[in-house]
């Protein structure tokens, strides 16, 4: 069972864990990891009432955001991907445009199986929409 709760101030420090786990391991340089842990932390404190909190099975087990109807951030716990959370909120949110790191074949093969498709491709992201 699968339902949403919107983040709270004390959610703070895990959307921050989990925002950092969709970005840390594309960065090649100490400097530029600092530089994103910096971002953020002032992001994320700025902007936590508009994550949404996923429960599977009243577990917390990831986080989305999405402004504009873009997603910004879809992060799983990886014990409770492969299991449908994902698939799920993508087909009931309003989301029209997507921004991938080039790198992230495994995203970018996940959002493939679900309509989405390469319409864009930046210096090091590709935009993908809704087919």
């Amino acid at each position: 069972m699968i339902s949403y709760k919107k983040a709270m101030k004390k959610d703070i420090p895990l959307l921050i864990e989990y925002k950092l786990q969709t970005i840390i391991p594309y960065l090649k340089t100490n400097e530029e990891k600092l530089k994103v842990i910096a971002y953020v932390n002032e992001f994320i404190r700025n902007n936590f009432n508009k994550f949404i909190i996923i429960h599977y099975f009243f577990k917390k087990v990831g986080s989305f955001l999405i402004l504009d109807n873009e997603l910004d951030t879809l992060y799983i716990i990886e014990k409770y991907r492969n299991k449908g959370i994902g698939s799920k909120i993508l087909k009931k949110e309003k989301i029209d445009k997507i921004k991938v790191k080039k790198e992230n074949e495994k995203a970018i093969q996940f959002y493939d199986k679900n309509g989405f498709s390469k319409k864009e491709v930046k210096e090091d992201y590709i935009i993908l929409r809704k087919d």
